[in-house]
């Protein structure tokens, strides 16, 4: 009891000339997971499925064969390739037909040993379509859970709303354990209170996770949907994937703080800025140019707001412009080069009396002369310098001695 492909392996079959009703899925939208066949044409109950029954199976569809509430065959069409029509011949063995976009051995390993090949089955036999598409826009949040904020240095209480998808990556593990009635329309709703219920918790964590991702706040946790998503799948893996056939796709979450928690982040990142000096400069150039504007529309006249300015910026103790020198200062004294020690002894030159010779030490070191006595020393009384005693003319201005 086998699937074959009608416009291949159904040519040369006993069903090619013959006229079929076709079954197709109807309504597998982002509300409907799984709904069982319908012929074409016909609204209604489901059809149960016979030997030469013709269906159609579309792109993101998985077709099952169901046999005493187990998947018996299927066809899973998740790229172009696998679409198209099929036929449930019951002399065929089982053909397990998979896409190639994603892996299936999960439900190839759980369905191929279920059949005996070539045996027929006494059995009703039932087709049911599963929806692989992506399920979008389900809603999810969290009440407040610590968050550490590595940019402000605090720790915030922080909520979160938003909203994830998911898939169904394994159709027969999410028949057999959630849907189990080949009859019935299964929808988003009887599942996704579920799964936000068991989502919840391990949002917390999964914030936690993220929060050294976050380098410049809370905010940052936009940026790290994929992460955020990752680490609930990690979380989440046994209870969703293993027994529902379930993956998490994304989350999208938007953080919200208390309003204490708001004013305080408001007060920390204003008290950062204006740790910069330049950012703390312009904002005192700004509020002094607020405060003239106001003091030159105060009503009891201008003189009088000004005034009041001036003495608010004396008990202040502090203005853009003294911030603004002491900047200065401090990128002055940052950007010259040090400054070599000086020699602070006096070095005295004297002429040698006996070849003219300036020399600075004890004697001349031209002649060998030494050097004159100071007490012996003639000084002009025109200029004052100080001439050796020997000389008959100042060295300075000539006056002859």
């Amino acid at each position: 009891m086998g699937i074959i492909r009608w416009s291949l392996d159904a040519a040369g079959s006993a069903y090619a000339d013959q006229p079929k009703d076709v079954l197709i899925a109807q309504g597998l939208d982002n509300d409907v997971l799984a709904a069982p066949a319908i012929k074409k044409g016909k609204k209604g109950s489901s059809e149960v499925i016979t030997d030469g029954s013709v269906f159609n199976v579309g792109i993101n569809q998985a077709a099952l064969l169901i046999e005493n509430g187990k998947v018996h065959d299927f066809v899973i069409a998740d790229t172009e390739e696998n679409t198209g029509q099929y036929i449930y011949d019951t002399s065929r063995e089982p053909s397990l037909l998979t896409g190639g976009m994603r892996e299936w051995d999960n439900v190839w390993n759980m369905v191929k040993n279920r059949f005996t090949f070539g045996g027929q089955s006494p059995n009703t036999m039932n087709l049911v379509y599963i929806n692989l598409k992506e399920i979008t826009n389900n809603p999810v949040g969290t009440g407040k859970i610590p968050f550490i904020d590595r940019y402000l240095n605090t720790r915030l209480m922080l909520g979160a709303h938003g909203y994830y998808t998911f898939r169904i990556t394994n159709p027969a593990t999410f028949y057999e354990n959630l849907m189990m009635d080949p009859t019935q329309v299964y929808r988003r709703e009887d599942i996704t209170r579920v799964l936000k219920a068991e989502m919840m918790p391990k949002i917390a964590s999964a914030i936690a996770q993220i929060a050294p991702l976050c380098v410049n706040g809370y905010q940052d946790i936009y940026l790290h949907d994929e992460d955020i998503a990752k680490a609930l799948n990690e979380a989440l893996g046994k209870e969703w994937l293993d027994s529902r056939g379930i993956e998490l796709v994304s989350v999208a979450l938007t953080p919200e703080l208390s309003e204490q928690d708001t004013k305080r982040v408001m007060e920390l990142e204003n008290a950062r800025t204006l740790s910069n000096v330049d950012m703390a400069m312009g904002s005192m150039i700004n509020a002094q140019n607020q405060a003239m504007q106001n003091a030159a529309n105060n009503a009891g006249g201008s003189f009088s707001g000004f005034m009041g300015m001036n003495m608010a910026a004396s008990n202040a103790g502090a203005s853009a412009l003294d911030l603004l020198a002491k900047q200065q200062s401090a990128n002055s004294s940052m950007n010259q080069p040090a400054s070599q020690p000086m020699n602070t002894a006096s070095v005295e030159i004297w002429e040698c009396p006996g070849c003219h010779q300036e020399n600075t030490g004890n004697f001349c070191a031209n002649c060998g002369t030494p050097k004159p006595k100071a007490l012996d020393a003639k000084f002009c009384p025109e200029c004052g310098a100080r001439s050796v005693p020997e000389a008959k003319f100042c060295s300075s201005c000539g006056h002859k001695f």
